[in-house]
């Protein structure tokens, strides 16, 4: 019963937060204009260059102190129910440059784990060509391929994210000290419920809300008019189901990594 009760509550929680769910859509919206304002922004003088680094740099503390006072405050709400937003969101603030440090390591890996995606044919055509003529005649090559795909994916967008997710909400709640909380990040990698949740979350916000995205009408039957249309609901779809498993992400991460209240020291 205290596992699924845990569970219960991790899922619940982001459903419940409409306050969250309010910053969090309108939040990204400005930002993602922003950054399109940044790249529409000529750079023909000094000061308009002047003006790119000022708007780059807002946009990255924005983004930062969005995501990591929604992690605060998840946690906060793990450990009081009535978790407030202010304080979160105060305390990403403080501590945005350790968040900013932690954000740049996060994405280097990222982006180095995604370029194994450029191996997705040459590494599976190399290691199905040293099969045994018996077993490539049941493993087939778009098989291997798909196996191989479906790996790095699960590395980029599971592994990688559970083991580092636990430093963004220390940094986002402690600073610089939660770069080096290794002790903490230990204990926190061991719940099964964690990791289960991690993978529902990737399967809902990567893989549901790309075929979501790219999910097109019959061109046979489908009008201009049925297509703009399909277009905005999915759009909308993808970005609310995005979302949601983003703050399922950060409902488990707080769960996770919630620590006990001290205890009272005896008078």
């Amino acid at each position: 019963m205290g596992r699924w009760s845990s569970l219960k509550t991790v899922l619940l929680t982001p459903v419940r937060s409409w306050q969250v769910w309010l910053l969090q859509f309108l939040g990204n919206v400005v930002l993602f204009l922003a950054a399109l304002w940044w790249l529409r922004t000529p750079d023909a003088h000094w000061w308009q260059l002047l003006f790119q680094l000022v708007l780059v740099v807002l946009v990255t503390v924005a983004a930062c102190v969005l995501q990591g006072g929604t992690l605060n405050y998840f946690q906060n709400t793990q450990q009081n129910s009535d978790g407030q937003l202010t304080p979160a969101f105060r305390s990403a603030f403080r501590h945005v440059v350790a968040f900013m440090l932690w954000a740049v390591v996060f994405f280097y890996l990222w982006n180095l784990i995604g370029r194994l995606h450029d191996y997705d044919t040459r590494f599976a055509g190399y290691l199905r060509s040293g099969f045994p003529a018996w077993l490539r005649n049941i493993v087939s090559e778009p098989a291997l391929d798909n196996v191989y795909s479906t790996f790095v994916s699960f590395l980029r967008w599971v592994v990688l994210p559970a083991l580092l997710l636990p430093f963004a909400l220390f940094t986002a709640e402690r600073g610089f000290r939660g770069l080096i909380a290794f002790r903490d990040w230990r204990s926190k990698l061991r719940s099964v419920a964690y990791w289960l949740t991690l993978v529902v979350a990737a399967i809902l916000g990567v893989y549901c809300v790309t075929m979501i995205a790219f999910w097109t009408l019959d061109p046979k039957t489908a009008t201009l008019a049925a297509e703009k249309t399909s277009l905005v609901f999915r759009l909308l779809f993808a970005y609310l189901l995005a979302l949601f498993s983003w703050l399922l992400t950060c409902s488990v991460l707080g769960r996770a990594c919630s620590v006990r209240q001290p205890a009272a020291q005896p008078k």
